[in-house]
């Protein structure tokens, strides 16, 4: 179940996968090739939120990718910047992550519904509808 596990354990494998992807993507991809680059922390960024974790994890993870790609990938020795290209990437990655996170909550309530298993909140619910 997804918020089970305490958010520093979440936010430290954000972290991870983050660290992984920036490094695989910079071991891969030739440094003028920053789209490539980039698309290879999106789609660890994707898959990562998809995993299930909260929203708050997802959108951290986007933002520590985004720093570090922007850092390592984009510029060199771990410059920041903040152009309309650094920003628009910000954006994209929030957008996945957020997305990612989204519709894996979606698929786990809908599957949830079809197997006849109760949601938490509707199990609080029907709690309360027993006790009156």
């Amino acid at each position: 179940m997804p918020g089970t596990e305490p958010a520093g354990f979440s936010l430290a494998g954000g972290f991870v996968v983050v660290v992984a992807a920036v490094a695989t993507a910079s071991m891969l991809l030739a440094p003028a090739e920053v789209a490539g680059r980039v698309l290879v922390v999106v789609i660890a960024v994707c898959a990562y939120s998809a995993r299930g974790v909260r929203a708050g994890v997802a959108l951290a993870t986007a933002v520590m990718a985004w720093s570090f790609g922007t850092g390592f990938l984009v510029n060199g020795a771990g410059e920041l910047t903040f152009g309309r290209p650094d920003l628009l990437r910000l954006g994209l990655l929030v957008v996945v992550a957020l997305g990612a996170n989204a519709c894996a909550a979606a698929y786990r309530a809908v599957t949830a519904r079809r197997l006849g298993v109760p949601l938490p909140a509707e199990d609080a619910s029907q709690l309360a509808l027993a006790r009156n």
